[in-house]
C-alpha cells in the first residue's frame, strides 16, 4: 500500500482517490471516455433519470470502484514493470464476458501527477497485454454472500429522529413545508408496509456498500415522494441509519451489482 500512497498527489482537493492518483482529463474528455466504457460493457443505463449529465451512474461507479481497489491494494491497481502504465480492473464485462480494465498511462508532462486515465480496454486487447503479465484481480465488497441478503424477521429500529434531523433536505419541498411531524407519521408507516411486503417477497430489500459495510436500501413512499432508507445489522438488529434520493440510492446499490427491482431502477432514465 505504501507504494501506491506515493503516486498520490496529495495537494489535490477531493474526496475521489481515482482523482488524487491520476488526472483524468476535462470534462469533455472524460464524457467521451465514459462514453466508450458505456459501449464497451454490457448494455446498462448508466444515466440517472434527472442528471443532465451523460452516464453519471458510470462515473461514480468507476470513482468508488477505484477507491475499493486501493483500499485493497496488492493484485487490486498493478503497476507495469517500467512504471509506465497502471491498471485496476472494473468489474464490468463485455457482451462476451471479457473483464474490461482500467489503464492509465504516464504523465510525464505533469508535476502533479504520476497518471493521466488512457481509456478502459478489454483483457484480449494488445495494450493491455502488452504491458501487464496478469490480469488484476475484482475489488470485492464482501467475502460472505450470505450477506447481501436482509432478513425481514429481525427487529427493526427505526431511528427517525436522526433522518428528520440530518436529512431534511432530501424531502422534496412539498413534504419540508407539510413538516417533520407529518413526514415521521407517513415513514414509520411507509416502513412498516414495506417489511410486510418484504416478508413475502425478499428481492424488495437492495443490498449497498455505504461507508464501508454492507446495509439494505427498503423502499418507502411518502405521499408521492419514492424514497430509499438504509438498514444496518447491529447485533442481531437492524437500524434505520438514513434515508436516501432514488439517484442516490441507485448509485450506492450498483456498486455491488446491477440492481433488478422496480423500485429502484426508476432511478435511471
Amino acid at each position: 500500500m505504501s507504494n501506491l500512497n506515493s503516486y498520490l498527489n496529495t495537494q489535490k482537493d477531493s474526496n475521489e482517490t481515482i482523482w488524487k492518483f491520476a488526472f483524468l482529463g476535462n470534462e469533455s474528455n472524460q464524457a467521451t471516455k465514459y462514453a466508450e466504457l458505456s459501449e464497451l460493457a454490457e448494455h446498462e443505463n448508466w444515466t440517472s433519470s434527472g442528471s443532465s449529465k451523460k452516464n453519471n451512474i458510470l462515473q461514480n461507479y468507476i470513482s468508488h470502484t477505484f477507491d475499493r481497489a486501493f483500499e485493497l491494494g496488492e493484485n487490486h491497481i498493478l503497476i507495469s514493470d517500467n512504471e509506465t502504465f497502471a491498471c485496476f480492473n472494473t468489474g464490468l464485462l463485455t457482451d462476451n464476458g471479457e473483464d474490461i480494465i482500467c489503464l492509465f498511462n504516464e504523465f510525464s508532462s505533469s508535476n502533479e501527477y504520476k497518471w493521466h486515465l488512457y481509456g478502459f480496454r478489454t483483457v484480449s486487447d494488445w495494450d493491455f497485454l502488452n504491458h501487464f503479465s496478469k490480469t488484476p484481480e475484482v475489488p470485492q465488497f464482501f467475502s460472505n454472500p450470505a450477506d447481501v441478503y436482509f432478513n425481514p424477521n429481525k427487529e427493526l429500529i427505526k431511528n427517525l429522529d436522526h433522518i428528520l434531523d440530518d436529512n431534511f433536505d432530501r424531502f422534496n419541498e412539498d413534504l419540508q413545508v407539510k413538516g417533520k411531524s407529518y413526514i415521521n407519521a407517513l415513514l414509520s408507516n411507509a416502513l412498516e408496509l414495506t417489511l410486510t411486503k418484504c416478508k413475502r417477497n425478499y428481492r424488495i430489500a437492495v443490498p449497498q456498500y455505504y461507508k464501508g459495510k454492507i446495509t439494505y436500501l427498503l423502499p418507502v413512499t411518502i405521499d408521492d415522494q419514492l424514497m430509499s432508507v438504509a438498514v444496518e445489522s447491529i447485533n442481531g438488529r437492524y437500524r434505520v441509519n438514513t434515508i436516501f434520493t432514488l439517484d442516490m440510492a441507485y448509485k450506492n446499490a450498483r456498486l455491488l451489482m446491477k440492481p433488478e427491482v422496480d423500485w429502484i431502477t426508476s432511478a435511471t432514465k
